[in-house]
């Protein structure tokens, strides 16, 4: 099993590559596509702006010792796109953060980036105990951008 440094952590290569590869890339494809991941991490900034949307009746419903582990790099895309809500309840709230680097699970976020590369995804340690809440706002579902 041939391992790479990244980061601070370290990744699987071999089971990245052979999930490309269920994918119908060929070895060689498989190994720029994962080169491509690994240098986009490597080149994020100290720190990242992430966004995060949830589902609660009320703000104060919102776990803020543990926000979460998956963010999107780009509020819009993840308005326009996402259809996967975390929570249950009547109001929607989108959590904008800040990621330090070196709290990115870099091993999880290239695994989520191949399996899902239309999400751009960052997920981080610790369901987010690390990240720094920069704003909590109330998405109005009425809003045809949203869904």
């Amino acid at each position: 099993m041939k391992l790479l440094p990244i980061l601070s952590e370290v990744i699987d290569k071999e089971m990245l590559i052979s999930a490309l590869k269920t994918m119908d890339f060929t070895e060689k494809e498989a190994q720029k596509e994962l080169k491509y991941h690994i240098n986009r991490l490597k080149n994020l900034p100290e720190i990242v702006k992430g966004y995060r949307i949830l589902r609660v009746d009320d703000e104060k419903d919102i776990n803020l010792e543990e926000i979460g582990s998956h963010f999107g790099e780009n509020k819009d895309d993840l308005l326009r796109n996402h259809s996967y809500l975390t929570g249950f309840g009547e109001k929607y709230f989108i959590i904008t953060v800040k990621i330090p680097k070196n709290e990115i699970n870099t091993s999880e976020t290239i695994e989520n980036n191949i399996l899902y590369p239309n999400e751009r995804e960052i997920t981080v340690k610790n369901k987010g105990k690390n990240v720094k809440i920069v704003r909590i706002e109330e998405i109005n579902t009425e809003n045809d951008y949203f869904f």
